[in-house]
């Protein structure tokens, strides 16, 4: 590995390490426009400026497109290249509008930091300055393009890095221009990333516009839970409201990027309808009575007809405190559940994968993308989990093929091979693959489910599902890659399949080959469901007992069974049986609104909680601020209003788990009290 010295201190780096990166390492942060780790160099900002004193560079030359080598002596402060500096940012700076005040960049701008640092204030140029057009880029991005630095990081993320070609930069020289041929809305699913790597105000957040500045918002580091891949992100609050969700960097999960559906998939946190107070047959009613009405309703239920007549349904949208608190409540009280999913199906398969996901077969996002060769079965990455569909881009990238396996008419911002196998035959297909590549008496090596799917018997005949050119083409390349990844969706696949996939990952490290399994699954906290939930249960089976009046009572902790049981008509009619229905939720639904007592719960970022990840990653989210309805809301504008209270309007929410846990305590309570 190379050493150099940078500003007199020695380092020694891996080799290909550029020189700003070596300095960054050192604690030296040198400027920059242009270079951002993720999307590396291009040398157009000219601002990195370093001067080499000795080695195989001599000069003033820029940092981030030249390698560390041996024997270099780097100087970032030498008078020359702090003058060079100093007249690369006032060059910048010349056809800059200089609309700070109302740049909603301001604050965390990257131009601003760097023209204060470089001692820039008095602009010398006398002309007219160069204007340009803004666009319609849709309802989440702002355009600016006056304040644009030509940087080139916009076209290089869109383009080069996340994949999608609508916009890009046009025009020369002064002229250069980012955007799109012509108005309209960004087709990218990741376009919201633009406003986090633009170091100006070309780009930014449009639903936050003028909101606040960076330093007037609560800030909190936390977790997206709009699908099961747990991305890091950063939440802003303001104002009792969430205002902002940006990308935070995640060496092993998401890197630099989040997709849109986590940027702005926040907003139900602070919508006019939430409801924000305990209710007793549709009323307003203290928490201490609706809390003693539901241990009531259940206890009455209970002594009447059996523990058994009352039954518990959770989700896997909440929190693991949540889950393991519902699961505790069926323990200690002896009713049926909980059942976390609408799909007995689903649930099942979920539990496979659980069960199957070794350590070391795990990976995640980060790992996906240092595959070579990338087989997906029954998964739709772009609607169903976008960072997906970018790691599978970054392995492209890097020389990767991919393969999906999918009946669905798949758009991928990459090149795929696509082998449209019916959901029910991808069990058949994953076997024949397997069949195929083990061979005659080799399957010992693949593991016990291994040897029981050889055991059954293939049908000869399969061209009537899928060509046997696409499974030769799979094989081939399989058999070739030194690190293949298989990607196994849970929601359309067939039931064995998720067993299949284990089978298939293991089967290639028996071969020498560092092979990876990636599960998706069907909810943030999906695996945490699966770990808790008991299969000799289900949604459906327990309408068939509110039907025949088994089961008289429903607890409903964070789900919705009008948004995602099948059977709308069905489910109606049997919730009219119910004698008591209690509803924990921070969502409006029809359950909430029809339910004998209803308990506000708060969301993540009001509660924090535990998440697990579909790679069994358990990651902590922490709460952004206290609760309560936004004063946008109360005050009836942007302002406090001037009245002074001794609490939190619409502060009545407690954290679901804890909403159990009270009720739970109550017999304890009122021994107490006696």
């Amino acid at each position: 590995m190379p050493k150099l010295i940078i500003d007199e201190q020695e380092i020694e780096v891996p080799t290909g390490t550029k020189v700003i990166d070596a300095a960054e390492k050192l604690g030296i942060v040198i400027p920059r426009f242009c270079y951002h780790p993720a999307l590396g160099a291009v040398g157009a900002c000219r601002v990195c400026a370093v001067k080499f004193l000795e080695g195989p560079i001599k000069g003033v030359q820029m940092s981030c497109m030249i390698d560390a080598k041996d024997g270099m002596v780097v100087s970032t402060t030498d008078e020359e290249v702090v003058d060079f500096r100093k007249h690369v940012i006032e060059w910048l700076m010349l056809n800059h509008p200089h609309d700070c005040p109302v740049c909603d960049e301001g604050g965390h701008c990257l131009l601003q930091d760097l023209t204060i640092a470089g001692g820039h204030g008095i602009r010398r140029f006398q002309g007219k300055k160069r204007t340009h057009l803004d666009q319609y880029l849709g309802p989440l991005i702002r355009h600016e393009m006056n304040r644009c630095i030509q940087c080139y990081r916009c076209t290089r993320f869109y383009q080069e890095f996340a994949g999608y070609r609508d916009l890009g930069v046009m025009q020369i020289g002064s002229r250069v221009y980012f955007g799109r041929y012509k108005s309209g809305t960004l087709e990218s699913p990741f376009a919201g990333n633009l406003t986090d790597i633009c170091p100006t105000g070309v780009y930014t957040d449009k639903p936050s516009r003028f909101i606040g500045r960076r330093w007037d918002y609560e800030r909190s580091p936390s977790v997206c839970i709009n699908c099961s891949l747990g991305c890091h992100t950063v939440v802003s609050a303001r104002y009792r409201q969430v205002v902002r969700q940006e990308a935070k960097f995640s060496e092993a999960v998401n890197g630099h990027f989040i997709c849109d559906r986590g940027r702005y998939g926040f907003y139900y946190a602070g919508q006019d309808e939430r409801p924000r107070y305990p209710r007793i047959s549709g009323k307003e009613a203290s928490w201490e009575n609706s809390l003693q009405a539901a241990f009531d309703g259940l206890e009455r239920i209970g002594r009447e007809f059996g523990p058994a007549a009352v039954a518990c349904v959770g989700s896997v949208r909440s929190g693991l405190e949540t889950q393991a608190a519902l699961k505790r409540f069926c323990q200690t009280k002896g009713w049926q559940g909980p059942v976390y999913g609408m799909d007995l199906d689903i649930e099942m398969k979920v539990k496979t994968a659980a069960s199957e996901l070794d350590p070391d077969l795990a990976v995640s996002l980060r790992d996906l993308e240092t595959a070579d060769y990338i087989l997906a079965v029954g998964v739709d990455p772009v609607n169903e989990a976008p960072m997906l569909a970018m790691a599978m881009r970054q392995a492209q990238r890097k020389g990767a093929k991919v393969a999906l396996v999918d009946p669905r008419p798949i758009s991928l911002p990459l090149d795929f091979y696509h082998l449209p196998v019916a959901p029910d035959a991808m069990g058949l297909w994953l076997k024949s693959l397997l069949k195929n590549m083990v061979g005659p008496g080799t399957a010992e090596a693949s593991g016990p489910r291994a040897r029981k799917n050889f055991e059954e018997i293939v049908p000869e005949d399969l061209t009537t599902l899928w060509r046997p050119d696409q499974m030769e083409a799979v094989e081939k390349d399989l058999g070739q890659s030194l690190r293949p990844m298989i990607v196994c969706g849970t929601e359309i696949v067939s039931k064995p399949v998720p067993g299949l996939a284990a089978d298939c990952a293991r089967h290639l490290r028996s071969m020498k080959k560092a092979s990876g399994l990636f599960y998706l699954f069907t909810g943030a906290n999906a695996f945490g469901a699966a770990l808790l939930s008991d299969l000799e249960i289900s949604f459906d089976k327990i309408l068939a007992q509110i039907e025949t009046n088994a089961v008289r009572a429903l607890v409903l902790v964070e789900s919705d069974p009008y948004l995602n049981f099948p059977d709308r008509t069905r489910l109606e009619k049997a919730l009219e049986r119910l004698d008591v229905l209690v509803v924990l939720d921070y969502l409006d639904s029809k359950a909430v609104r029809t339910a004998d007592v209803f308990l506000p719960t708060m969301t993540l970022y009001e509660a924090g909680g535990f998440f697990i990840n579909q790679e069994a990653r358990v990651q902590k989210v922490h709460a952004v601020f206290q609760g309560g309805r936004p004063i946008a809301q109360v005050g009836g504008g942007g302002h406090p209003p001037r009245s002074f209270r001794d609490d939190i309007p619409g502060h009545a929410a407690i954290p679901a788990w804890q909403a159990l846990e009270e009720a739970l305590a109550e017999p304890r309570r009122r021994l107490a009290q006696a």
